[in-house]
């Protein structure tokens, strides 16, 4: 192995020499004269016998033989496609596996030009070249040569030392078995043999030298790719062979060199020599050889079908139809892995290999007897017999465990056993197992298991769903210590006009009759419609900031009212983001505390953030010229944020929206079963005189925190700011010629929506915006939050409508009885002579 090592390190180290002198001995393998003037060219290769010419036709048995290798060829190497990206990541699979594989046939091609003349020979060749590549021995190789540790050389030449002396076992015995085939007696395959044990001594060759080289090489030009560092290194007991495997490869090689020995060779009498084409052949033309050999190229006969239609199925296989399964078994390290589901196999009705449903409890169906699913777990058990299992059970010491942690930075080769036991020693915080697994889904999958052990609580985590749910988009964004999700169900009120255009209101609700009751609201409002005025007030943060006394409290007062003053401010406020713009500091006084509220437009951001961070920046030029200056607290509560605050209805924070529309006196007498003097009449006791009375900050309405609220959690918006963005004030007016048309408007101050950023990325949430066409930054700044702002205040003035006509007719309870009920629970509470009662929803 120390040769190995040495051998690998110095062909590490001289990259340029390596590659240079072995692209020369191309060159003049491709530029030798392959025949002497006079000569006549060989057109067989064949370890015993002379092969007849590859123009002649040849047997049934040498096609079918034939057709069966490709068959074979193309089988196998789709496999290892298939299964390549278990080991390494997608670049290392281009690099190490296309790379070598392309490199080793086109030196092999070239040498084999030094015998064989004819250009039909390689026809076949890389058929046998897909069957005797190993790709995945390039790729480990790889792998461990881009390890973190020691330098670049030393990284290679271990990695070489660890799989030369097996390469060169392997390749011994590939050799021997495949040249069993030289002796068959079936000419082509004979031929194809003979160029295969070549293939197999090249590759080797490239394997051990040429490759190291280039491997070291770009590991150099790509040391600061990001994606190098995302991929695991091998350990050492990766890259060590089984000694039983290796045994028993020793004793086949030793079998196969007895057949080879005691079969009939070249130089034996008794075979006779090797005779040369025939007088026709030789004196054919070079130009008449390369006709035909055109001609045999594109030929077609029924072994070249069986081989493109195979060739198509397996492409069209992997590109439209290929499995994408919740639990594999990696076939490198013998562990269960989970992965995430395919929406389209689901949709389609094809079963993965593993049907694992969001925590079903049902029986689980496998194609393999490795694994095994009991009903009654989540988690995949394998069974007590299989080599798996028996690998996975060898559970690492501790202190393995902790140094491959610590080496790596990561714990991607470490089973989900060793992870767990170095979580419950405190040696990886739970609440980064993401990061640290670099898988969102396995992370996820282990805190499960951790928190249901540590709190007895796994029967009511597996009821939790968790699969098939992006948590990329999650981690650092919109949840930590993440245990799976909660689906709500999300319906549509509409159609809703707005602006003369026509929308499906999405609302994630758990409340029933709220879309329900929506819907009818819209569909009172009608063709018509409603028109909305949207004003971008801004989003505010209030830093609070303390003074020695009064008078320095005064005086910094009148500093920022300054216009040059705040022009600074403004500056270094607005240098902090492209988007946010600073409209106004309105401060506040309380004694010698400052209340410094700076309002900013943020663009299609909802941009809390971006204003704490335009403020931060904008406190520090501020010390400067009040270095005795002490800032309190970034928030103090004068913003203000997610609590009911009269400067909010004021002022007004977000967007501020105005809606308003007309009910005909017919669509009042028939859909909501009212007239407009009982309406107006109930909303000026209702929402004016009642939510005075009670000192309601904002509450002039009905229910508009009930729309707010579904839409925001529907479209990714913070749920928290109900609290201010439910806001709204309901005018309803006696209007038209008979004065029996109602007038609405409903009037929203701060109403704190964004379509970028925060829980808008996630899936689901974008697809609502979507369907609102709203999602992402518009065309200019604030242009779709702002018509979200007002699909918002025109949903509420709809609902709005439908609940106080619910109120004058005394339908609420009966509606509520009709929606709001589940009939599950109903079955179990009610008792027998009221279990006849029926929960039909009615077409609204």
């Amino acid at each position: 192995m120390k040769v190995w090592g040495a051998h690998g390190e110095f062909c590490a180290r001289h990259q340029w020499e390596v590659i240079v002198a072995t692209l020369a001995l191309l060159a003049c393998a491709a530029s030798v004269e392959r025949h002497g003037p006079g000569t006549r060219p060989e057109h067989c290769a064949g370890w015993a016998r002379a092969c007849p010419g590859l123009e002649a036709e040849y047997q049934a048995a040498d096609a079918v033989i034939m057709t069966f290798v490709r068959c074979a060829a193309l089988l196998y190497a789709y496999y290892q496609i298939s299964n390549l990206q278990k080991i390494a990541s997608k670049y290392l699979l281009i690099v190490a596996g296309v790379f070598s594989t392309f490199a080793s046939f086109i030196f092999t091609s070239a040498l084999a030009g030094l015998f064989w003349s004819e250009l039909a020979s390689i026809k076949d060749a890389p058929f046998l070249f897909l069957l005797v590549a190993d790709v995945a021995r390039g790729a480990r190789m790889a792998k461990a040569g881009w390890s973190a540790g020691e330098d670049q050389g030393k990284r290679v030449g271990r990695a070489l030392a660890l799989l030369g002396p097996t390469a060169t076992l392997d390749t011994l015995l590939a050799i021997l078995l495949v040249g069993v085939g030289a002796l068959s007696g079936v000419p082509r395959l004979e031929h194809m043999c003979t160029f295969a044990c070549l293939a197999l001594l090249v590759d080797y060759v490239v394997f051990v030298t040429f490759y190291p080289a280039c491997l070291s090489l770009v590991a150099d030009f790509a040391s600061g790719r990001k994606d190098m560092g995302s991929d695991s290194p091998f350990s050492e007991a990766d890259l060590k062979p089984n000694p039983v495997v290796q045994r028993v490869k020793m004793i086949m090689a030793a079998g196969l060199l007895c057949v080879h020995l005691t079969s009939r060779w070249p130089w034996s009498s008794d075979n006779g020599i090797v005779e040369g084409p025939s007088d026709d052949l030789a004196t054919a033309t070079h130009d008449n050889v390369l006709l035909h050999s055109y001609v045999k190229w594109f030929s077609v006969s029924a072994d070249y079908i069986v081989i493109a239609t195979l060739l198509c199925a397996l492409i069209i296989k992997f590109v439209f139809f290929e499995e994408q399964r919740n639990w594999v078994i990696d076939m490198n390290d013998m562990t269960v892995k989970e992965v995430m589901q395919n929406d389209n196999e689901t949709n389609s009705g094809r079963k993965p290999l593993f049907s694992v449903g969001d925590d079903s409890n049902s029986e689980v169906s496998t194609q393999t007897d490795e694994l095994i699913i009991h009903e009654d777990t989540e988690w995949p058990v394998l069974s007590p017999s299989s080599s798996a299992a028996k690998l996975n059970a060898k559970k690492r010491p501790m202190a393995e465990c902790l140094e491959i942690y610590r080496s790596e930075g990561a714990c991607t080769s470490l089973s989900d056993e060793e992870v767990i036991m170095l979580v419950e020693q405190s040696h990886i915080p739970l609440h980064r197992l993401e990061s640290v697994l670099g898988d969102g889904l396995r992370g996820v999958r282990l805190r499960r298991r951790v928190i249901g052990t540590r709190f007895q609580t796994e029967d009511a985590i597996k009821q939790l769903p968790y699969l098939n749910y992006d948590y990329g988009k999650v981690l650092n964004a919109c949840c930590e210590n993440v245990i799976g999700y909660v689906g709500i169900p999300v319906g549509y009120a509409g159609p809703l006009v707005v602006d003369g255009k026509a929308y499906m209101i999405p609302m994630a609700t758990t409340e029933g009759a709220l879309v329900a009751s929506t819907n009818r609201g819209a569909k009172a409002i009608g063709s018509k419609g409603v028109t909305s005025v949207v004003e971008d007030v801004g989003m505010t943060r209030a830093p609070a900031v303390r003074l020695p006394n009064v008078v320095r409290a005064h005086e910094c007062r009148q500093w920022i009212d300054n216009k040059e003053n705040y022009a600074l401010i403004k500056e270094a406020f607005d240098s902090t983001s492209r988007f946010a713009r600073l409209q106004e500091v309105h401060i506040g006084v309380d004694g010698a505390i400052l209340y410094l509220r700076f309002r900013a437009t943020t663009g299609d951001a909802m941009g809390m953030n971006m204003v704490s961070k335009g403020a931060e920046n904008a406190l520090k030029l501020l010390k400067n010229y009040f270095p005795d200056m002490e800032v309190i607290s970034l928030s103090g509560n004068y913003c203000s944020d997610k609590k009911a605050a009269a400067i909010n209805w004021v002022k007004g924070r977000g967007k501020r929206v105005v809606c308003e529309t007309t009910i005909t006196a017919e669509n009042l007498k028939t859909i909501f079963k009212t007239d407009a003097k009982t309406l107006a009449r109930c909303n000026k006791i209702k929402n004016l005189s009642g939510s005075a009375l009670a000192g309601s900050i904002g509450g002039n309405n009905a229910h508009a925190a009930n729309m707010v609220t579904a839409i925001f959690i529907a479209t990714g918006q913070d749920p928290a700011q109900n609290v201010t963005s439910s806001n709204c004030s309901t005018s309803m007016e006696v209007c038209g010629e008979n004065r029996e048309d109602l007038y609405v408007t409903c009037t929203m101050p701060c109403l704190e929506v964004g379509t970028i950023g925060g829980g808008t990325v996630l899936t689901g949430q974008g697809a609502c915006l979507d369907i609102l066409g709203v999602k992402g930054a518009g065309a200019y700044p604030a242009e779709n939050s702002a018509r979200l702002a007002s699909l918002i205040c025109a949903t509420v003035l709809a609902g709005e409508l439908s609940l106080m006509a619910a109120l004058v007719n005394s339908d609420l309870v009966k509606s509520h009885m009709r929606h709001n009920r589940s009939a599950i629970n109903m079955q179990v509470a009610a008792a027998p002579e009221i279990s006849t009662v029926t929960l039909e929803v009615p077409m609204l």
